[in-house]
């Protein structure tokens, strides 16, 4: 959909109408299937993580840091979904800190029900494009929403 031509409150409402498009599908998911729905992140990260490569997203023979400081740095220059990020890489791990992401308000009410955010694009996206660059040998060892701060922190292992 071209947003270009919508109005500043057009655009207010298209936003918050995405936003409780995600929640309801990030809720309604948790409801029926509990953690079992960690499953569709699989999905939904190939799927988003395919579209970046059909913009020029390279992921063969990139290091695992850069190719996940470059996911971040298209979504915040590209996409604006959050502030900023930083990257930190140590022993084997890969590490995502977004901040003040256009997501927290769903990642807050999530949480205040009890539900583990899980259809976050940082993380979708970085696992598919880690999982596909090292065949598979990537987890998630952390995922912390901090509605106070808005701040985020992503940790993936690299498995040998």
């Amino acid at each position: 959909m071209d947003t270009s031509n919508m109005t500043e409150r057009q655009r207010r409402m298209w936003d918050q109408l995405v936003t409780i498009l995600l929640y309801g599908l990030e809720k309604g998911l948790w409801d029926m299937l509990g953690e079992a729905s960690f499953a569709v992140t699989n999905t939904v990260g190939r799927e988003m993580l395919r579209i970046m490569q059909d913009e020029g997203l390279q992921i063969q023979g990139e290091d695992p840091g850069e190719l996940v400081a470059e996911i971040g740095r298209r979504f915040v220059a590209d996409m604006a979904i959050a502030e900023s990020f930083d990257i930190e890489k140590e022993d084997g791990t890969v590490a995502l800190r977004v901040h003040n992401c256009l997501l927290m308000d769903v990642e807050k009410k999530l949480l205040d029900q009890g539900i583990q955010p899980f259809m976050c694009p940082f993380l979708n996206i970085a696992m598919a494009a880690l999982r596909e660059r090292t065949g598979g040998a990537t987890t998630i060892t952390q995922f912390d929403v901090n509605p106070e701060t808005h701040r985020c922190l992503l940790r993936f292992q690299l498995l040998d």
